[in-house]
């Protein structure tokens, strides 16, 4: 995929992961739909975009403007929107595409850490958990994919793209995480599910599974030993399955750093 001037939704796009990611693809030449509960953090986010989003507007120092990003304005929308709410989640994808035209592409980055053994979990801790972490992919990604199947495809025959940001989580469970573990896991089966509904429609699936990166959610002690990838090591992941060779889908993205602690 091309990335310059397609439309990007990045839940959880006020910091961490998903910020980077929006970074990233501002760089690309993209516009960014970014999502996120809280409207000061969305400012904080949006603020800080704009250097990335005048530098990138300028290519290659020939004073060339990418189409359609004459201010910053023009490129970045944010949308204050709690993914576990299904009405908050069709107005996100309403406004993008009201803004944009269409929605090419998804990262599902919003998330959230309960940590606890199983003997000590709450009901409600447990549900919160599943709500974040699993039913706002299912939203976000049901709303993404509808809006993307009834859209024209790309010369490619590619109608869009769902990116999953699940967690080395998903695959090797977690002692002390289970709620986080069982929803990561479920994302995975949900992605499998959903690519092979969609694949041959011309919407691709994939999940990036980062390990332990520095975002507010591992700021623990108890972590501070830990080599960590930096959430831009992350978003480069992203990229780079966003724009692999169009015969060609990535399925899935494990993204270690390269010291095992």
């Amino acid at each position: 995929m091309n990335l310059e001037g397609v439309t990007v939704v990045v839940t959880g796009g006020s910091r961490g992961i998903g910020l980077a990611v929006a970074r990233a693809a501002l760089a690309a030449g993209s516009r960014v739909v970014l999502a996120a509960r809280g409207e000061p953090g969305l400012a904080a986010a949006r603020e800080s975009l704009e250097p990335a989003t005048r530098e990138s507007t300028d290519l290659s120092g020939a004073g060339l403007e990418t189409p359609g990003s004459t201010t910053v304005g023009e490129r970045i929308l944010t949308v204050p929107t709690d993914v576990t709410m299904e009405g908050q989640v069709a107005g996100l994808f309403e406004e993008a595409a009201d803004r944009f035209g269409r929605v090419d592409v998804l990262v599902n980055a919003a998330g959230g850490l309960i940590r606890s053994s199983v003997t000590e979990t709450r009901l409600e801790d447990w549900e919160t958990n599943l709500a974040v972490n699993l039913t706002g992919v299912f939203l976000c990604s049901r709303e993404a994919v509808r809006r993307m199947l009834a859209q024209p495809p790309a010369e490619d025959g590619v109608r869009g793209h769902v990116v999953q940001i699940v967690s080395g989580a998903g695959v090797h469970g977690w002692p002390g995480h289970a709620a986080y573990s069982a929803a990561k896991h479920g994302v995975m089966g949900f992605s499998a599910s959903l690519r092979d509904e969609v694949r041959e429609q011309g919407v691709l699936v994939s999940d990036v599974l980062p390990g332990m990166t520095a975002t507010a959610m591992t700021d623990l002690p108890d972590f501070a030993s830990r080599n960590k990838l930096e959430p831009e090591d992350v978003a480069q992941a992203v990229l780079a399955v966003l724009q692999a060779p169009p015969r060609a889908m990535l399925t899935r993205v494990d993204v270690r750093h390269r010291l095992p602690r």
